[in-house]
Formats: structure tokens, C-alpha cells, sequence
């Protein structure tokens, strides 16, 4: 029998067991008329394959493996694709953080409507209450430290999502991609509906600290990315933007086959931390290597920290002006989010966090 729900989750590099924690609660549902599409997103190899093995545990999950982690995170994308791969008449967008109460289902076959979505609170359980889920435990005897109203959650029908073109592209990392495909549904004509009950928890993990963007790390992050994301939203909803600006499909993303062409590429360019060449680089020569591959290592200077630029600097004495690697990182990755966020291209920063390798089909 065809779902009537697709419950889609985008996924990248997070531990397995709170995804299964999601699932064990999604197998006690009163009535099981829902699929799981559950797209990973360039997580890394080890981890695909215990994924596999979990999603062949839960009939009821589709899983599908997005081979990019060449690229930056998108959930925007990856939850496009999983609308395209949907088979439900209605889209429920999860988090792989949830645990829902056992009548979801149920109340999902009660709510659905063509013509409105459907938001929901979250409560939200602390790290104490979280280590239940990991046993036999009662939804109802579970208790949120808080609620929130402002989450991704959403229930509407797949012909909504696809009539506005999904989730807006534009949108890396986190932040108001959601609040986005709200407004945008609502431009669209669809009425918005706020429910009051909490059908769904969520499990604990540390908080996110913004501050956190202002370092270099493993983890690919812009500085300011919030009020970026928060302004593309608030420019959408000024305009009254229905189908996102500058994008054409939806979810489509960079093969294997395509992406081996950013292994033998066609130029290769070595770029100290000197402001001016990382951004004549980037803004200029780039642009002028149409159709070819280009591979791009920005390395930190041994001059930048040496004793005689310390001191030049110090004294006031004029001197080519230098930028931290973090500095570099958040211009690269911007011209990323601005430029060739749909481009064939990879990023890449050092262990030793003092090289940053990008490689674009230009």
C-alpha cells in the first residue's frame, strides 16, 4: 500500500543511536502509514555503512547516500532531494533529534489538508532525561526542561513543496531555511496552522554556540553565517518570494563521476595569506579560466609570523597586509555560498589548520 506520509530527514556525520532512538519511536506508531526517506549527505564511509545496516532493520526506511562531502552541509538540498524521492501524498520534515509520542501517525491522518501546512511545538528534554531513550521508556512519563515553537518541523502535502520548489538552496550550515519555506508557503496561498499539543521530543546533544563560527576548526564554519542566512530570509519575505531566486531544480547534486574531474585539474595555484592576492584570486582570476579546473592552496605565510612582520606591524610600518587563515576560510567560503555554491567543487582544510585547499570547475 502507498504511504499517505513521507517523513524525510537530512543527515550528516551524527551518531547512530539517537537515529535509531528515532526510529524505535517511529515503529511504535498506533498506525503505520508513513515511509521514512532518510538522505545522508556526504557523511563519511564508516559511518554510511553502519547507516545501512541500521535502515535495513526498519522496513519502513528508504535509505539514500548523497556521496559529497567534498561540500559544504546543505540542508536545504538534501532535504530537496529527499522531496523528490517522497512517494507520500504528504511530507512530514523531521530531525533525526526527534522521538515521537505514539499517535502521531494518527493525529498526521487527522490534520492533513491541501490547502494548509501544519507547525508544531518541540519539547526539549535534558541530558539527564535524554538517557531514558536509551531504555524501555513511556513517552508520556518523559519531561521537556522547555518548549519551542520555532523548528523545522513542518506537515504539508508534496505538491505544496514542490509548487514553491522545495527549501531555498541558498541556505548553508543552519538558520532560517525553515522559517523561510514557511513564509514562502504562505505566499503561495497556503494557510499556515500552529499546533498547540506536543507530539514530538528531542533528544539531547551540547548546544551550538554561534561565537563557535568566530574559530577555525575541522568543521568548515563562516563567521556571521546566521545574520547572512537571516538576511537571504528576510530579503525572500520582503520581495514575497514564492520559488526561490537563482534556483532552477531541486536537490540535484554533484556524481561521483563528475566530482573525479576535481582530482586532475587543469591549473593549480598556490596562494600565500596576503589579503590582496586571496581576493584578486578568488573575485578575478578565477573568472578567467571558464571551463577548466582549478585548484587553488591558500597556506599560511612563514613571513605572517615572523618576529620582523611582528615588529613592522607593531612600529606602524608600512607592510602588505596579512589575514589570519580564518580569515581566509570565511572569504573562500563565501565566495562558495555567493558564486559556485551550484558549481563541481570541493573544500578542504589542512589538519594542521594552516592550509585551505579549494578546487573549482569554473
Amino acid at each position: 500500500m502507498k504511504p499517505m506520509i513521507s517523513i524525510i530527514y537530512a543527515h550528516r556525520n551524527r551518531d547512530t543511536e539517537r537515529i535509531k532512538i528515532s526510529f524505535e519511536s517511529l515503529k511504535k506508531q498506533k498506525l503505520q502509514n508513513f515511509e521514512v526517506i532518510f538522505v545522508d549527505y556526504g557523511s563519511e564511509d564508516s559511518l554510511v555503512k553502519e547507516l545501512e545496516k541500521l535502515a535495513e532493520v526498519f522496513s519502513f526506511v528508504h535509505f539514500y547516500h548523497l556521496p559529497v562531502p567534498q561540500v559544504l552541509w546543505n540542508k536545504s538540498k538534501a532535504l530537496n532531494y529527499g522531496i523528490t524521492k517522497a512517494s507520500g501524498e504528504y511530507v512530514f520534515i523531521a530531525d533525526i533529534d526527534l522521538v515521537f509520542y505514539p499517535e502521531t501517525s494518527v493525529v498526521w491522518e487527522e490534520l492533513k489538508n491541501p490547502d494548509k501546512f501544519y507547525l508544531f511545538r518541540l519539547g526539549f528534554l535534558d541530558k539527564k532525561e535524554s538517557q531514558q531513550l536509551s531504555t524501555k521508556y513511556k513517552f508520556e512519563n518523559l519531561n521537556p526542561g522547555r518548549f519551542g515553537n520555532v523548528n523545522g518541523m513542518i506537515l504539508t502535502s508534496r505538491e505544496s513543496l514542490l509548487r514553491v520548489n522545495g527549501l531555498d538552496e541558498f541556505f548553508h550550515f543552519y538558520g532560517a531555511e525553515d522559517e523561510d519555506l514557511f513564509a514562502r508557503l504562505e505566499n503561495a496561498g497556503y494557510q499556515k496552522e500552529q499546533s498547540k499539543k506536543e507530539y514530538f521530543y528531542h533528544n539531547w546533544h551540547p548546544s551550538f554556540s554561534g561565537s563557535e563560527d568566530s574559530l577555525l576548526t575541522g568543521n568548515p564554519r563562516v563567521k556571521n553565517i546566521m545574520r547572512i542566512n537571516q538576511r537571504h530570509f528576510q530579503r525572500n519575505r520582503e520581495l514575497g518570494i514564492i520559488k526561490p531566486l537563482r534556483q532552477q531544480g531541486m536537490g540535484s547534486f554533484i556524481s561521483i563521476k563528475k566530482a573525479q574531474a576535481l582530482k586532475k585539474p587543469d591549473i593549480k595555484l598556490e596562494i600565500p595569506n596576503i589579503l590582496a592576492r586571496v581576493e584578486h584570486v578568488l573575485r578575478e582570476e578565477l573568472q578567467s579560466h571558464k571551463g577548466e579546473v582549478v585548484q587553488v592552496k591558500f597556506s599560511e605565510d612563514d613571513y605572517y609570523t615572523s618576529l620582523k612582520y611582528r615588529l613592522k606591524k607593531s612600529l606602524g610600518k608600512q607592510t602588505q597586509p596579512y589575514i589570519s587563515m580564518k580569515e581566509v576560510n570565511d572569504i573562500v567560503l563565501k565566495e562558495i555560498l555567493y558564486n559556485y555554491r551550484d558549481h563541481n567543487y570541493s573544500f578542504m582544510l589542512g589538519k594542521d589548520l594552516k592550509s585551505i585547499v579549494f578546487c573549482l570547475e569554473v
